[in-house]
Parts: C-alpha cells; structure tokens; sequence
C-alpha cells in the first residue's frame, strides 16, 4: 500500500500542476490591459467578419481587401502568415510587408511577421484597410486579429499571452548552453558524459522552436527569417537527440536499437530533403511541415514503445527509468497535433509540447544525475579491480621470489648449521651467534598477513600497508571486515579501503614525520571506517569538498561518498591541525 502511495502521489501533484497550467492558458488572454482594443469586425468584399478568419480554396496571390473603422490609437498589432500586405490608415500607407525582392527568393512566401506600427495622429475615426495576397504555398489564408493601442498596453498584452512561451525558450536555450559545457567536462573523465550534450541539443532544437515561433519574439527582434528558420528547423530535428540520447544510455537490445537507428535515418532524411527542397524552391517549410507533424510525434510513441518493451520484457532499469518522461512527451505531441488540427483550443501553439518538455527535462535530468553518478561509480570499480590484479600478481612474484630464496638457502643451511653446532661446542658464542644472524638476515620476509576476514578486502589493505612502509610512512592498520558482506560488493569494499589507502600514502609524501592510522568497526549490520594520515598539502573547493593532488587528477573522494550513500550510509572528510581525516559508514546487512 504505501509503495503505490508513494508513486500516486507524485503523479497527482503532476496532473494538477498540467490542469493549472492549462486552465491559465485558457483564461488569462482574456484578462486584456486598459487602452488595448481588439480590431475584429472588418468588411471584407461587401460582407461583414470577424477575425481571426481562414480563407480556404484560394489560389496562389489571390488579393483579399479588410477594411474597417476604429478608435484612435498609438500603434497598431498586427500578423501576417506567409501572405504578403500593405495596410493604409486614413488612405496613407502605413506598413508593407511581404513585397518581391524583400525576402530570399528561396523562401517562396515571405515569411511570418508581427509587428508594431505607428499610426498618424488623428482625433477622428481610423478608417484601416488591409490589403492582403494569399501564399502561393497553401491554398488558403488566415487572418489574425489586430490590436489598437499604446505600444506598452500592446506589449503588456503580448507579455500576459506569449511572455511563458518566450521566457520557457530562453530557458531552454540556456539549459542547452549548459549541458553542452557540462558534456565537455564530464567526457574528459567518462564518455558516457557525451548524453549531457544530446540531451543539450534537445534542449537546444526544442527552445529554437518556441522561440521562433513565438509571436512577441518577432516584435522584438525584427528578424523574421530568422525566426522563420529556427521555427521550422527546430521542429523537424528535436527528435533526432532524443533517439540519440536513447540508443547511447539505456543499454537496449540489438532489435530495439536497429528500429531507433532507422527512425533516426528517416528523421534524417526527411530533414535533408525538406532543406533541399526549400533551397530549390520547390516546397517551403511551411508545406513539408505536415510530414513533420505525423514523423515527430510517431518517433516519440516508437520510442516510448521500445522502452516499454525493454522493461517488460528484459527488466531494463534505464528503460524503466526513461519510460514515464518519454511517455509524457509522447502524449503532449500527439496533444499539440491534436490541437493543431482538431481541438483549436486557445491556447498558444506548441504549449502543450512545452508542458511535455517541461516535464521530461526535470524528471531526464534527474535520471541524468543518477546516470553519472553509476558511471563514477563503475569508473572507480574497474580502477580497483585493475589495482587488485596489479596487487595479486606483486603477491605472486613475491611468493615466487620466496620460493627461490628458500631453495637456496635450503642448500646452504644444512652446512651452516653444522658450522654453528661446532662453534658452540667450541664455546664460541660469538661467532656462532654472527653466523646465526647472517643466515637470519637471508631469510626472505613472511608475505602472508591478515589484516581482516574478508581475502580482497585485505590482499588490498596488505598492499597498500607495504606501499606504505617502503616509503618510510608509519602504519598501523586494524580492520574488523568480516568475509560475508551482505549486500555490499567486496569489490565496492576494496574501491572504499584502496582509496582511503592510496590517497593517504600520497598525502604522506613530503611530511618529515608521516604516518597512517585506519580503523574499522563492523556493528548491528553497519560498518564504520575510520582513518588518520598526515599530509603536505591539500586542495579544496569554495564549496568545502577537497580536490585531488593526484597527478592527472582522480575520483577516489567522489566514489567513496557514493557509494557509501548507494548503500544507505555517508563519508565526512575534514583536516585539522595538519591531520586529514575520514570517516565512512555504509550498511551491510
């Protein structure tokens, strides 16, 4: 009962934040500023509308004339959709826009534009005239409604509809920025940290498409080709870095990853032949958009398919944990499609995607979190596991040096010991106690030890204890590690003690008096490592965390407090009075 608590709650607090944020879309355009009046009943060829209106049927540059009477204003909103326009206030041309030879040729229908435009003074009734021709690459128009106003009543206006999309966009965008820095420094240590910078360029495909596709943003940024490329382009390609950032982190069956591998081809293809396409001016983005609108969405639910698939079927815990934000996402496209073509609610476009994105980059970049830390973590693992084949073999040349020793030596002890027999017989003590010493001294020291019950724990522990002592650092070592370790890994245990070794045997280097302490102490399935060790220098961040004095740097800190935090336990590490000293605890039962 309180595992499914634990996850419906959650997923409540989720649905109700998408309802708030649905139900403010719908009802905060409403809410209109003081001195802003909406133009919306225009005379277009002798009959009355109201806008916004869609013109379908249309051929290509068909004119269409909206004429009507306002009050008095300041400036003037309007937007035009890939339909080029002039509009007159009181017969005097006050805007043109759309002309041929003011935008690329290859763009074949000038782009969207929204503007303000100052109108002439006037005391009496505007009488406005817009004068419109239809995209030559759709077979209908629309017209949207014009606003009357003071620029900053407008621009208040268009900050309570579109300031959430703009503002979301630049988040993104930044977030982009930052997770591409964060994929340069992480893939200098751990190539897996290249999916920080695919889930970037997601961050960066989906803000480009808000951005360029937000109203206020060409208001303030007179630059419509541009939005109308970033728009467009960003659409077509966010799915690429999510089947990207798919097929690289969740360890998916050879089957799942050839179907995601095709999608991206496809994806990849469809976008290099829009863009030759618009180039050559056969067909805009605008027209080779409706395929995107069926191909973006269907990769989502593929993905979303495959994921399932994996944690069903194989019990994939990256596909596990994947599943609920790419599924959201999946949905929120088909929501936003659904909206595009069916539902018509107002709200702004792309907003329900935003929603999705909002939900999937919190819940991605927490799983992100977890995914780098596994990555430290198995970095630091087969680091130890490398130092304990290193440790092994120096055991074994040093048996294997024992051996000969004894050989020899067993060759020449029978003489010696017959030698010394007849120095004491001849009461010559000291001599025959000379003689005992130089055959002791060509003894090869005892190899064996034991340090704890557990074998890896304490082939590591004799290792670095004799590291140690050849570089003259005094050690005393006492550890109470028994051979069954529960839950906990030997080697998880070996990458605890052989860091907290390692680093002190280099912190020593330089001391004139160094020394080592460790202690351990296993309780009521607890275990608790304490160490003492002298040093010559330390390095540590703003936040209180030590840097390494490795040279090339090193993990060994960071993997000890993960793991010690992986299994419910922590670390401190912390330096007093020239005495660096850690202490960690972690539960083995």
């Amino acid at each position: 009962m309180k595992h499914k608590l634990r996850f419906a709650a959650p997923a409540a607090c989720l649905v109700g934040l998408i309802l708030l944020l649905f139900t403010a879309a719908v009802r905060f355009p409403a809410l209109r500023p003081d001195g802003v009046q909406s133009v919306t009943q225009w005379q277009l060829d002798g009959r009355t509308v109201s806008l916004p209106l869609t013109l379908g049927h249309l051929a290509p540059r068909t004119p269409l004339t909206l004429s009507a009477q306002a009050q008095p204003g300041e400036y003037l909103y309007l937007k035009t959709v890939y339909a080029p326009l002039r509009v007159y206030a009181n017969e005097t041309l006050v805007f043109e826009y759309g002309q041929p030879g003011t935008y690329p040729g290859f763009l074949l229908d000038p782009p969207t534009k929204t503007a303000l435009v100052p109108l002439p003074d006037s005391e009496n009734t505007l009488t406005l005239r817009m004068e419109y021709l239809s995209p030559s690459q759709r077979s209908s128009c629309t017209l949207h409604p014009v606003l009357l106003g003071s620029s900053g009543a407008i621009l208040r206006e268009l900050v309570g509809q579109m300031g959430f999309s703009l503002f979301f966009s630049f988040t993104l965008l930044a977030l982009g920025l930052l997770l591409f820095l964060i994929a340069l420094v992480l893939t200098r240590f751990e190539t897996a940290g290249a999916a920080f910078f695919w889930l970037g360029l997601f961050c960066v495909c989906v803000g480009s498409w808000v951005f360029g596709e937000c109203n206020l943003t060409g208001v303030l940024i007179d630059a419509p080709v541009i939005l109308y490329l970033l728009a467009f382009l960003g659409l077509f390609t966010l799915a690429v870095p999510m089947l990207k950032l798919g097929c690289m982190v969740l360890n998916l069956r050879w089957e799942s990853r050839r179907l995601l591998h095709g999608m991206i081809l496809a994806l990849e293809f469809c976008i290099g032949a829009a863009i030759v396409l618009q180039l050559s001016g056969i067909a805009a983005f605008c027209k080779t958009m409706y395929l995107f609108h069926v191909l973006v969405p269907l990769s989502l639910c593929v993905f979303a398919a495959v994921l399932l698939r994996e944690n069903a079927r194989y019990q994939n815990r990256m596909a596990r944990r994947f599943l609920m934000p790419t599924a959201a996402l999946a949905v929120f496209a088909l929501l936003e499609v659904g909206n595009y073509y069916l539902f018509r609610l107002p709200v702004q476009k792309s907003f329900f995607f935003q929603i999705g994105v909002l939900i999937f980059v919190v819940m991605v970049g927490v799983i992100g979190g977890y995914f780098v830390r596994d990555a430290f973590l198995l970095r630091a693992e087969n680091s130890m596991m490398q130092r304990q084949v290193q440790i092994q073999k120096e055991q074994y040349q040093l048996l294997l040096a024992t051996e000969k020793d004894a050989k020899r030596l067993r060759h020449s002890i029978k003489h010696h010991l017959a030698a010394i027999r007849v120095l004491l017989l001849n009461q010559e003590h000291e001599t025959a106690l000379s003689d005992l010493n130089t055959l002791l001294d060509g003894l090869s020291p005892d190899v064996s030890g034991k340090l704890c019950s557990n074998p890896l724990v304490n082939a590591a522990a004799m290792h670095y204890q004799s590291i140690a002592r050849q570089a003259g650092v005094d050690v005393s070592i006492c550890l109470d590690i028994p051979r069954d370790t529960g839950r906990v890994p030997d080697g998880e245990l070996c990458v605890i003690i052989g860091d907290l070794l390692e680093n002190a045997v280099s912190a020593c280097r330089g001391v004139e008096r160094p020394f080592l302490k460790m202690r351990s102490r296993y309780a009521d399935g607890i275990l608790t490592v304490t160490m003492d060790n002298s040093y010559s220098c330390v390095r540590q961040r703003a936040d209180g965390s030590f840097l390494s004095t490795r040279e090339g740097g090193g993990i060994g800190l960071r993997a000890i407090a993960a793991l010690a935090e992986k299994h419910g336990g922590g670390s401190r590490f912390e330096t007093k009075d020239g005495v660096f000293y850690s202490s960690v605890y972690l539960r083995l039962m």
